[in-house]
């Protein structure tokens, strides 16, 4: 249904300050199950019997996810073993590990995307550990002579739910793929925002030491500066085995070792993968785990089968010696394993690992379905000096091995993975959260936990971490040493502006501008004294959005200083904010005289690849306004240049392959950059028109139209025929792909904040390029929602625009398009110049309704 202009604001009021209040953990049920002889919906009445002949059943929960897997059992024949897998999409059910594991980080979630219950008597089961984003469950039965009556099945979350047209934000228009489109945004919030202590540490501290159970290794940060040492502690096995690394990394990327149990019959697990991990054998691989999927690849696992057998439920005292040759592995008084580092694959993705391989900390954490505990760790030089001792018994591990329950509400860069606070990516994340959930507590949350984090001395002095996880501390920011993307320094700087623009936050913006500041600053060297353009060689790092020395960088960086110089204005630091704004001045000119290719009519990706343009080059360019409206116009309508598949591809220099990568991250940035020209012309241009139906009409749409890969969120990357861009491991509910959620509310519908806090607002519709004939919605601000609407008929050469503010704030409707005549609430408005521009006081409601002046391009508009 259309929204009716005249209907109340103060209904987006209440849902503003409703949505936080009223979320509250709840169990998520399915929505349909199928087995082998029947499919039918579900709810949270439903009941399946798991017997030989009806063995799996296939849960589909409509949309993403995430949270506690639970669910009753009501009878039972004799012990039963309950195989559960999880997946974003349909087709990763069939996949020996579902669509992981995940073991980038502990994320303080389920690293296994597939899990066993072992079930002796009817009640209540539910998993330790989070599962993170999924649609599909399978529960399959491992007993074949067995039979269990599972009822309630579902996933235990904290995550809203809320329906997208009931959140303070909301848009509508007449086309209803668009509005599918929108809703990616929220939904993906939802799911990948977590609350404060909603995500509980995966470690139990018990008066034995810690209890783990199967899981990415979790590091501790004291052992980051040695190498060569021997690290011992002891081990109780209660299922399966015990697993540790030596030489790691703190993201825990290094030598995983496995020690498996004997397996003994009636509390081994049927689906154990003997063949992975055989019984009574040390396991050794390389990277962050025995198995990883697509982009993090391992090395080959090696397996060094054991002399005596490995019982459940004793405690053996384990030893790893590093030194220039290899690992020595001791276990109690048997002859010690020796792994040779040469007879060790290590993958060429070493994200976050240490620096040689008999160099970086120590970690633990055993492997899928496995249970340990483990105590008493001591590490000692190879001088015998001891280095470090813990029994392992004090709750202060926690902090240690980075597994803290979540103190903070923050937003992560995905549902599903990598589950880390990426500073950069939230550059979309914050502006979906103003046009839609409007929840201020993960705003200023996921601020705060990123400006915790700044360098305090090195190299990176000023920076922020670009991706801390959830359970980390600030205190160890520099051990875990996350700062390498230079230009997510700038995209988060943004963001802080951002922050403060739209919510107008004084008591944030005081105590945390000095640190702001310093960021800002910290970024000043990356001007090269000789080009003018952003470089990284002054400061160790590369750009994720283009070369160095590039468009695209160095105009992130012009829009960096120019929202920032806002900030130091409005704070009475005048004298910055001329520094800031004089300096993206010099860049902005230097972009134009080194890098504008008037022979391509685009800005050169960098200044060694002038004929090479790239998306993120135009955007920023734009976004900018670096480039003058000619440039804009030969830039947009040089993109058919990139155009690959379904959308378009980085740049000039990307391949063109059916598995070339297409980011919804960078074309979200182009979106909007389209927008912002499309929204000042005065006429349709063909060259805009295709560009923003090439990424509404045919990249988004593939979100939405897949089945067996929907899930109601926004995705990570596609591939040029729209499936998920990397596999099993595309993250499924990934903020940054949501940009039309902002751009449909800011430029469609139209309206946007002028001044802080939305007190000045201006209501200026995008309507030549984007072929929809009408649209709706409300923005949420401070003060209560703004409600709009908009209807145009090109035959007619008709325009009603509807609009109600909140009172105090106040706004102006504008339009640059010729108009003919136009009244204001029925009074009839004297036309003067082109295009026209309409006050709307605090409290007010306006209906305005224009004849516009034809144009002859025109009646290319009606469809």
């Amino acid at each position: 249904m259309r929204l009716s202009w005249s209907s109340v604001w103060l209904w987006g009021c209440l849902l503003v300050s409703g949505i936080a209040a009223a979320q509250r953990e709840t169990v998520v049920y399915p929505q349909k199950y199928q087995t082998s002889h029947r499919a039918a919906n579900a709810s949270s009445s439903t009941c399946i019997t798991l017997s030989s002949s009806d063995a799996a059943a296939i849960l589909d929960y409509g949309t993403e996810i995430g949270g506690f897997p639970v669910f009753d059992v009501q009878s039972v024949s004799g012990p039963v073993q309950v195989e559960a897998k999880y997946s974003e999409s349909r087709v990763a059910l069939d996949a020996p590990f579902a669509d992981g594991p995940w073991t980038f980080s502990n994320g303080l979630s389920n690293t296994f995307r597939v899990e066993t219950f072992n079930i002796t008597e009817p009640g209540h089961v539910q998993s330790f550990l989070t599962q993170g984003g999924l649609r599909w469950q399978r529960l399959q039965l491992q007993s074949p002579q067995s039979t269990v009556k599972i009822c309630r099945a579902g996933i235990r979350s904290a995550n809203d739910r809320t329906a997208v047209d009931a959140l303070p934000g909301h848009f509508e228009c007449s086309n209803p793929l668009y509005n599918e489109i929108w809703a990616l945004g929220p939904r993906t919030l939802q799911q990948a925002c977590i609350a404060n202590n909603t995500a509980p540490s995966t470690w139990e501290v018990t008066s034995d030491g810690v209890y783990l159970r199967g899981q990415q290794p979790a590091a501790s940060v004291k052992g980051a500066p040695y190498a060569n040492y021997t690290m011992s502690f002891r081990s109780k096995i209660v299922r399966g085995g015990t697993g540790w690394k030596v030489a790691s990394g703190v993201t825990g990327y290094g030598p995983y070792f496995v020690l498996t149990s004997e397996y003994p019959p009636g509390f081994t697990f049927l689906n154990t993968n003997r063949t992975l991990v055989p019984p009574n054998t040390l396991v050794v691989g390389y990277g962050y785990n025995l198995v990883n999927q697509t982009t993090l690849t391992t090395g080959a696992v090696k397996h060094f089968p054991l002399s005596f057998n490995v019982t459940e439920g004793e405690w053996y005292n384990i030893s790893t010696t590093i030194n220039q040759t290899g690992y020595s592995v001791s276990i109690n008084d048997h002859p010690a394993v020796f792994v040779a580092l040469k007879h060790l694959q290590t993958p060429s993705v070493s994200i976050g690992g240490p620096s040689s391989l008999t160099s970086g900390t120590w970690a633990f954490g055993p492997y899928q379905d496995q249970i340990a505990y483990v105590k008493d760790v001591k590490v000692s030089a190879q001088n015998g000096t001891q280095l470090y001792q813990n029994p392992m018994t004090d709750e202060s591990v926690l902090e240690e091995y980075g597994v803290m329950t979540n103190s903070e509400s923050v937003c992560l860069d995905g549902a599903k993975r990598d589950r880390l606070v990426w500073s950069g990516d939230f550059t979309h994340t914050y502006r979906v959260i103003t046009a839609s959930t409007h929840r201020q507590d993960f705003l200023a949350g996921t601020l705060a936990y990123s400006l915790d984090r700044q360098a305090k001395s090195g190299v990176y002095e000023g920076f922020f971490s670009m991706s801390p996880t959830m359970g980390q501390s600030a205190e160890y920011t520099l051990i875990y040493n996350t700062f390498g993307i230079l230009d997510y320094q700038m995209l988060f700087l943004n963001t802080f502006a951002g922050y403060y623009l739209d919510f107008a936050d004084d008591t944030f913006l005081q105590k945390y501008w000095p640190q702001a500041k310093k960021g800002v600053n910290a970024v000043l060297p990356l001007v090269d004294s000789t080009s003018g353009l952003v470089v990284s060689q002054s400061i160790p790092g590369s750009f994720f959005l283009g070369p160095t020395n590039g468009t695209a960088p160095s105009a992130l960086l012009v829009y960096t200083l120019q929202r920032m110089g806002r900030l130091a204005h409005i704070i009475g630091d005048t004298q910055t904010a001329t520094n800031w704004t004089t300096t993206a001045t010099h860049v902005s000119n230097a972009i134009n005289c080194q890098l504008w290719n008037d022979k391509t009519g685009t800005y050169g990706e960098s200044l060694t690849s002038l004929n090479a343009s790239s998306i993120t080059g135009t955007a920023w360019a734009i976004l900018a306004d670096v480039a003058n409206t000619t440039q804009a116009q030969r830039s947009i309508a040089a993109l058919s240049s990139l155009r690959l598949g379904i959308g378009y591809k980085e740049s000039s220099s990307t391949s063109n392959t059916p598995n070339t990568q297409l980011s919804p991250n960078l074309s979200g940035f182009l979106l909007e950059a389209l927008f912002q020209h499309s929204r000042s012309s005065t006429a349709p241009q063909n060259t805009t028109t295709e560009a923003i139906s090439v990424l509404l009409n045919r990249l988004w749409p593939a979100m939405v139209n897949q089945d067996k890969y929907y899930t109601g969120t926004a995705w990570e990357y596609l591939d040029t025929v729209g499936r998920p861009g990397l596999d099993f491991y595309t993250s499924h509910a990934h903020p940054w792909g949501a940009a039309p959620t902002y751009v449909f509310t800011e430029y469609v519908l139209g309206i946007q904040s002028v001044t802080p806090g939305f007190r000045e607002w201006a209501f200026r519709p995008a309507l030549l390029d984007v072929g929809v004939s009408w649209a709706g919605g409300r923005v949420p601000t401070p003060f209560g929602a703004i409600r709009g609407d908009w209807t145009v008929d090109w035959a007619r050469r008709y325009l009603e625009i509807n609009v109600c503010t909140p009172r105090g704030a106040k706004g102006t409707v504008g339009l640059p398009l010729s108009v003919e005549s136009y009244t204001v609430n029925g009074e009839e408005r004297g036309v003067e110049g082109v295009g026209l521009e309409e006050k709307v006081g605090g409290g007010e409601c306006a209906n305005i309704s224009v004849v516009l002046k034809w144009v002859s391009t025109a009646h290319d508009l009606k469809t």
